[in-house]
Order: structure tokens, then C-alpha cells, then sequence
């Protein structure tokens, strides 16, 4: 896209016109350069970041640009592309979107992760205590969590998920901006 059709797509939405394509979206975003492998920004509207609700697929990227991903169990920072073992389904106990405090499990080819004292690990399917986690948010709490928000995970023993390195540890109750955040990317509908 030339900077001249930039320019007209984005003259065109200011005065209300222009209906919203992914040209036009396009045009409206660009890559920070605060950390590991970027981070992409949007002044795109609202209705563009695709909202999480239960049966979604995410994938969860960590300081570091890997995802969150299963390999024999174990639960490891080292997909770099976005690969099966790395998509996990969003489930909740109730209906509707996914907010700030929610109760959520992360469900990886039927296995939900879970925290046993700081260990990280998939290993049974059930949805007890020890796979329960507790979504939170640094922005705005009381909207929705949305792809490219960036999350905390809260497991049952206070201690919220970190990642050094590639591993994945649930360790201190504190969250930080580095090793426990994660960003939010959806899988399309």
C-alpha cells in the first residue's frame, strides 16, 4: 500500500466515510521497539481486537517472544511460531466474555495446565483447583480481555506463572511486567 493510499484511507475514516477494512487497519498500526521481538499497537477500533470468550483458541506470548507451549507434559517457553502444542482453549465455569478476576482453565489437546507447589505441567483433564487459574490485567479492568492485552496468571497457591528463560516456574505472588506477563493472541472464530 502506497503512502498516498495511506493517507486517503486514513482521511477517509476520519471524516466517517471510509468504511473499515483491513487495509485501512493496516494503516493504523506499527511495531514498538520497548522489548524482545516487538510489540505490535493498534489505533484501530475497538471492535477490531477480537474479544476472549470461553472455547477460543490463544496463544499466550511470554517477555522473551515465545509462546506457552506442552511438550511431554511439561510446560516450556520455546515455540517460536505459533505451533499446536503452543494453542491453548479458553474454558471458563461460566458464560461470556473473559474479564480481570475471572477463573479460567487453558486446555492443550485435552490436557489443562496446572500448578503443583511452582511446578508447571499438563497431566490430567479435570478442572480442579490445581488447573483453576485467575486472569488479571493491567489496563482497564473493567473491560474485556481482548487479543493483545497483556495478562497475569494466578494460580491457586497465590503465586502467579513466570517464565525465565524457557522455563515456566509459578513462583512469586508478586506480578511483574517482565517474566509473569503474557500477551493475548486469538486464534480467528
Amino acid at each position: 500500500m502506497g503512502v498516498w493510499a495511506v493517507w486517503a484511507a486514513w482521511a477517509l475514516t476520519c471524516a466517517g466515510s471510509a468504511e473499515v477494512t483491513q487495509d485501512v487497519l493496516a494503516a493504523k498500526q506499527w511495531t514498538t521497539w520497548g522489548g524482545p521481538g516487538g510489540s505490535m499497537a493498534s489505533a484501530g477500533p475497538m471492535s477490531a481486537r477480537p474479544v476472549v470468550k470461553p472455547g477460543d483458541t490463544v496463544f499466550l506470548r511470554a517477555y522473551n517472544g515465545n509462546y506457552l507451549s506442552v511438550y511431554d507434559f511439561k510446560v516450556t517457553a520455546r515455540a517460536s511460531p505459533k505451533v499446536g502444542s503452543a494453542a491453548f482453549v479458553v474454558e471458563k465455569r461460566s458464560v461470556g466474555d473473559i474479564y480481570h478476576g475471572d477463573r479460567i482453565f487453558l486446555n492443550s489437546y485435552g490436557l489443562r495446565l496446572e500448578v503443583n507447589d511452582d511446578e508447571v505441567s499438563a497431566l490430567k483433564s479435570v478442572m480442579g483447583p490445581r488447573q483453576e487459574l485467575t486472569i488479571e490485567r493491567s489496563g482497564p479492568r473493567s473491560q474485556a480481555i481482548a487479543a493483545g492485552d497483556t495478562i497475569f496468571l494466578r494460580a491457586h497457591t497465590g503465586n502467579h506463572i513466570d517464565v525465565v528463560g524457557e522455563t515456566v516456574k509459578a513462583r512469586f505472588p508478586r506480578q511483574g511486567m517482565g517474566y509473569h506477563a503474557f500477551v493475548v493472541e486469538k486464534q480467528p472464530r
